[in-house]
């Protein structure tokens, strides 16, 4: 095999656009990039194209947008190519064993935790609301069952206590970058390691539904914030207030001694925010979006939205 690699890569949201740059710069052939079809976006309801789309016709790349993966007249496009290598991140669909075999050294997926933990879509949303203060990124082996191929390497990361879903896909997405930039040319050598995955300490990561946004006051402080983190920037963080959703976009957790009823305003603090009971603590709304407003810091808020300590937040099922 030649030095350069001829690869094809499955990707659509923007965090997948970075692995393109890797990929080239370390002297590989990008023969082709494979997203889903646009999408209508808005209320023209306008056919958009995914970040990645747009990345790779900005290179001059040959982007393929099959309606089903499946699809035998796509599949042989693919052999046609002649790829060593189909590198995949959140690509979204599961690939049949048909597309599996067309790479003549490896199909690889890189996933944002540390496998087998968090297998499925949403692996960095669920370790945010689990409280975890570790998790990394895994180039794996690419199997029928989902999530669960043989082991190439892994890279951990520390969670920060600011982290949200956003900020720390991003910091995800640079350490996967890293991981295939450090581990593919061993991979095509035949000199990469595989090890195969404990199924029995296998969880999983569903994805997150708008349900999952709605804040539930009787929880404890930690846990309701850590759900802010796990929900922002979608589906949002949402209580009510006078019968209107406010979304909360970052928030901390307090310890209250006080005796309080979830909900109860507890301070109007003019320089962080609300202070609300909840369950177990007091939440600190350090940055909440109005209905039909821009988010705006908890400060912000406190000078235009005349709060009273008679005010109550309610849960957010209780006006959504």
């Amino acid at each position: 095999m030649s030095s350069s690699a001829r690869v094809i890569f499955f990707g659509p949201p923007a965090c997948a656009a970075p692995y393109l740059r890797v990929i080239r710069d370390a002297g590989n052939d990008l023969v082709a990039v494979v997203t889903q079809p646009d999408k209508p976006k808005g209320r023209s309801k306008q056919l958009c194209p995914s970040p990645v789309k747009a990345a790779a016709q900005a290179e001059g790349l040959c982007v393929l947008q099959p309606d089903s993966c499946r699809d035998p007249q796509f599949i042989g496009q693919l052999r046609s190519l002649e790829p060593d290598v189909l590198l995949i991140v959140a690509y979204g669909k599961i690939l049949c064993p048909n597309l599996l075999a067309v790479p003549r050294v490896a199909t690889l997926n890189v996933h944002y935790s540390l496998l087998p933990a968090f297998r499925g879509a949403a692996p960095v949303q669920r370790a945010l609301l689990a409280g975890l203060t570790e998790t990394g990124v895994t180039l794996q082996h690419v199997s029928e069952e989902l999530d669960a191929g043989d082991i190439v390497a892994q890279a951990t990361l520390t969670i920060a206590e600011e982290d949200n879903t956003e900020s720390l896909l991003a910091r995800l997405t640079d350490l996967g970058a890293a991981l295939v930039r450090a581990q593919l040319a061993a991979v095509l050598a035949g000199t990469a390691a595989r090890t195969p995955q404990d199924p029995g300490q296998a969880t999983l990561a569903p994805r997150l539904t708008k349900q999952d946004g709605l804040l539930n006051l009787e929880e404890s402080a930690l846990s309701l914030s850590n759900r802010v983190r796990a929900v922002t920037p979608w589906p949002g963080a949402a209580v009510c207030l006078r019968g209107q959703r406010l979304l909360i976009r970052q928030a901390r957790p307090v310890s209250s001694p006080l005796p309080a009823t979830p909900g109860q305003i507890l301070a109007l603090d003019p320089q962080h925010g609300p202070l609300i009971a909840t369950g177990d603590g007091a939440l600190q709304l350090l940055a909440v979006q109005p209905l039909g407003k821009k988010a705006m810091s908890g400060a912000e808020y406190l000078r235009g939205a005349r709060l009273t300590m008679a005010d109550r937040f309610q849960s957010g099922q209780d006006c959504c």
